[in-house]
């Protein structure tokens, strides 16, 4: 088993709660146009949020690091309440992106925009898709509108996410060194 060091869930903690708070500045912004379709906002915001956990994923070497991360962000959700209509069930919203994301890890071994992009979008969909079987049943043409806002929130957030961690690697390669 392989041991986990105080800089990697330092990385981990940072950015999970950085993504969590980004995602509490950036909802306002999005449910102002969203609310004009009559959709959740939530999906909209979601790639900026999760695009923090992929690059907590790339910069640390621990497995499933992003599910780690996922189900310690709904923890925090949960009892900051930010959970909004999804209450406990955001274990389940919370943790199924991350999950996406080290499945995508997987696949994709070069952590690159490619990556980013792609789990970003793959993991925004997953949410979207999991918000709505749990708690808002959308159907047709609100459920297809809500399915594109999220991809392209993880299109955003995945480029977001590989700018971020390409300008973060040099100070974060001196943490994770020592």
């Amino acid at each position: 088993m392989q041991r986990i060091r105080t800089s990697d869930l330092t990385v981990m903690a940072f950015t999970l709660v950085f993504g969590l708070l980004v995602k509490r500045i950036v909802s306002p912004m999005t449910n102002v146009f969203t609310d004009f379709f009559r959709i959740p906002g939530g999906s909209a915001a979601v790639g900026f949020s999760l695009a923090f956990l992929i690059i907590g994923k790339q910069c640390v070497s621990v497995p499933f690091a992003g599910t780690l991360m996922g189900f310690v962000q709904s923890l925090l959700a949960i009892g900051l309440g930010f959970s909004g209509y999804q209450g406990p069930l955001a274990v389940i919203t919370y943790t199924l992106p991350g999950l996406m994301i080290d499945l995508t890890g997987m696949v994709i071994q070069e952590k690159g925009i490619v990556f980013c992009v792609v789990s970003c979008v793959l993991s925004c969909i997953t949410s979207a898709l999991f918000s709505n079987i749990l708690v808002f049943h959308l159907a047709g043409l609100p459920l297809m509108l809500w399915l594109l806002l999220a991809a392209l929130s993880g299109i955003l957030g995945g480029v977001c996410a590989s700018l971020l961690a390409e300008k973060l690697s040099v100070p974060l390669g001196k943490v994770m060194r020592s």
